[in-house]
């Protein structure tokens, strides 16, 4: 990506396009020490790809409709949902996960639309 530490905004777009250009499965991993942000990158890095999702059903002009656009927002709504489970307080972090957790989110074929 470059020689500076990378943007969850860069990385959502870098895996985003190689999905679209290569057809292919992307992952991404986000990791760090307790209270380095994880939870907020990975809200931010599902927040970029539903936008860019929506952005590419307009112009593909697909019918989303309204069961596309809640798609996306329940998407976005796990994210808490997830966190709530198996929490505990730590000395760096009040909220802090004891666990990993794994999103996959599905797209057309080559069009990038969840």
């Amino acid at each position: 990506l470059s020689e500076k530490p990378p943007h969850v905004f860069k990385v959502a777009e870098f895996a985003f396009q190689a999905m679209q250009r290569d057809d292919q499965d992307q992952s991404c991993v986000v990791t760090g020490e307790s209270g380095a942000g994880k939870t907020e990158a990975t809200k931010r890095f599902l927040q970029y790809i539903a936008e860019k999702s929506r952005r590419n059903l307009d112009q593909w002009g697909a019918r989303g409709g309204p069961d596309s656009v809640l798609l996306r927002q329940q998407i976005l709504d796990a994210n808490p949902f997830m966190e709530a489970f198996g929490n505990a307080k730590t000395v760096r972090n009040d909220n802090s996960s004891r666990f990993g957790k794994l999103i996959e989110l599905y797209f057309d074929n080559g069009k990038g639309i969840l």
